[in-house]
């Protein structure tokens, strides 16, 4: 295989990843807090958010509630903002030492919030060559 042929080829499956996701992610690391119901027990601690995009995020930290339920996060998304609270997240996965949500049920100014933050932190980290990819809708 020609050196260029493997290039092409290796940068194509970046991008078709990278295409497949709804809305771009940015790692970004800050302060969480989540609370919710397993059963008739309440849960609630704090983790650390890994990355953000406007339809959910991945953290770091143990699964508050199976994967399926909801919970209430409280972001610190140093945004000079209060810290944001967004209800009815729903858990998508799980793993032993994180879990992803994603956010169903936002409002636009929510929703515009969070793309705000992702592109700023997009904008700082375009200096390491990233192909950007956005889908407004």
């Amino acid at each position: 295989m020609a050196p260029h042929s493997f290039f092409r080829a290796k940068h194509q499956k970046a991008h078709s990843l990278l295409d497949q996701r709804y809305a771009e992610r940015v790692q970004m690391w800050c302060r969480i807090s989540y609370s919710g119901q397993v059963g008739a027990r309440a849960v609630s601690g704090e983790a650390i958010l890994k990355d953000l995009s406007k339809t959910g995020c991945k953290i770091l930290g143990p699964a508050p509630s199976p994967q399926g339920s909801h919970v209430t996060l409280l972001l610190d998304l140093k945004d000079g903002q209060a810290p944001m609270r967004i209800t009815d997240v729903l858990i998508s996965w799980v793993a032993r030492d994180s879990f992803a949500v994603k956010f169903p049920k936002l409002l636009p100014e929510e929703r515009k919030r969070l793309q705000e933050v992702v592109w700023k932190n997009l904008s700082l980290s375009s200096l390491d060559n990233r192909r950007t990819a956005f889908r407004i809708l």
